[in-house]
């Protein structure tokens, strides 16, 4: 796996754990990922047989985080397609954008509006490009107890007792990091036994929602713990915003055709999540 420390790498490498695999770490200064002959030399000492690629990866990447995807999924294409070794790299739903399309499937054109989406589009076809045996996994919105995204931006806005801005329109399938690496080994154990179904996948959790209402229901688990700091000032926006999807939801019809993989709802996890942040940041 290229990078465990992000949140993602870290679930990946503590769901990895549990199996029987030779897994090997690294991490972005572990080499010059920028440098397709460091790549190259790096995977043919190294010699796996399959390649997790978590380099770049955060919830809102900033401008190197971006650049590191596309290099990094440019040099690992071009590195590993002599010996033809897959490689899994994740993605985003803000590949899309710019229509009113209730979810987004596998064949749906990406369109993406924002330098975020953009990027993340590039890296998908920086790996397209230079390896067939690829698995190009599209996420939702990401959660997590640790680190920067929706539910811990959400956490920590409710405690600031400052107004909290959600947006009733936009609609997602909110879904646990530790969900997410439950796919991916289900995923990488396909693959190592010979499964060859390459391409773009999507998964996202069961239960779509507008933020919203995954605002009322963190709102709603932090008064069943009796953990509400405040009544909360929570303000509907009915506006989109440009560079954000419509719609975060994805059809998982792919992984769940070709891999077998079922979707799990997402609310039995907040619970668990929102304890967590609890004694990581209040007690």
């Amino acid at each position: 796996m290229t990078d465990v420390s992000n949140p993602l790498g870290r679930a990946l490498e503590h769901e990895l754990e549990r199996e029987a695999f030779s897994l090997v770490t690294s991490g972005p200064d572990a080499l010059d990922w920028h440098s397709a002959s460091a790549v190259a030399d790096y995977i043919q000492d190294l010699r796996p047989g399959l390649v997790i690629n978590t380099l770049g990866w955060s919830d809102l990447p900033d401008v190197g985080e971006r650049t590191l995807q596309q290099a990094a999924a440019a040099g690992l294409g071009r590195a590993c397609q002599p010996g033809g070794t897959p490689v899994l790299q994740f993605s985003s739903y803000r590949v899309f954008g710019g229509d009113n399309k209730s979810s987004h499937s596998e064949r749906d054109e990406p369109n993406p509006q924002s330098d975020t989406g953009r990027a993340w589009l590039a890296a998908e076809q920086a790996l397209e490009a230079n390896l067939p045996q690829r698995l190009i996994l599209r996420l939702s919105w990401l959660l997590d107890s640790h680190g920067d995204n929706l539910l811990t931006r959400l956490l920590t806005q409710l405690y600031s007792s400052e107004a909290v801005m959600v947006n009733a329109r936009l609609r997602g399938a909110p879904t646990a990091l530790s969900d997410v690496a439950r796919v991916a080994v289900a995923l990488v154990k396909q693959v190592s036994c010979g499964a060859e179904n390459w391409g773009t996948l999507h998964y996202c959790s069961t239960g779509a929602c507008s933020q919203a209402e995954l605002a009322a229901q963190v709102v709603d688990v932090l008064r069943q713990l009796e953990a509400l700091p405040a009544e909360p000032m929570l303000t509907r926006l009915d506006s989109l915003p440009e560079d954000e999807p419509v719609s975060a939801v994805l059809s998982c019809r792919r992984v769940r055709d070709n891999f077998g993989v079922q979707t799990r709802s997402w609310e039995p996890s907040l619970v668990p999540m929102i304890k967590q942040w609890l004694h990581q940041n209040r007690d």
